[in-house]
């Protein structure tokens, strides 16, 4: 599955840049499907830095997922290698600036592994929204505005 998402911020590419590299921050909005997440180690991002994401699937059911810095370029480029249970993936944010602001762009590529190739075609389905709205969570967080309870970003 690939993905090749765009959402334009009014902010600098620096301030963007900053939120992405320590996404943890802000992953816990209200009702937030994400009760954890850490960056491992604490501090600047770079490559090597890892996150760990628990994602609450049902009550009493979650998955964890972990992420690796792969690739930098600050205030331009954050690239990101992740897997979890029956998938993988890889992550590309750039960052390019425009008048008054950025062009976020999000490339993503997910690949399901064992009982859940068969559900590609549903998994693809239910991502491809949840991916422009988190982009649109991204920028109504950093231009002030408030994502939406259920969408962390």
């Amino acid at each position: 599955m690939d993905y090749d998402n765009s959402i334009t911020i009014r902010r600098p590419p620096e301030a963007v840049f900053a939120m992405l590299a320590d996404i943890q921050e802000y992953a816990h909005a209200p009702g937030s499907p994400i009760p954890e997440m850490e960056k491992i180690p604490p501090g600047p991002t770079a490559v090597g830095t890892r996150w760990r994401e628990v994602v609450q699937l049902l009550p009493f059911m979650t998955m964890t997922m972990w992420s690796d810095c792969t690739s930098l370029v600050p205030d331009r480029r954050l690239e990101l290698a992740w897997h979890g249970p029956g998938m993988t993936g890889h992550i590309a944010y750039t960052m390019e600036p425009v008048d008054g602001g950025t062009v976020l762009r999000q490339v993503e590529t997910l690949t399901p592994h064992g009982l859940l190739r068969p559900m590609g075609g549903l998994m693809e389905r239910m991502l491809r929204p949840r991916l422009t709205a988190r982009l649109a969570a991204i920028r109504d967080r950093l231009e002030g505005g408030t994502p939406a309870a259920h969408q962390p970003v």
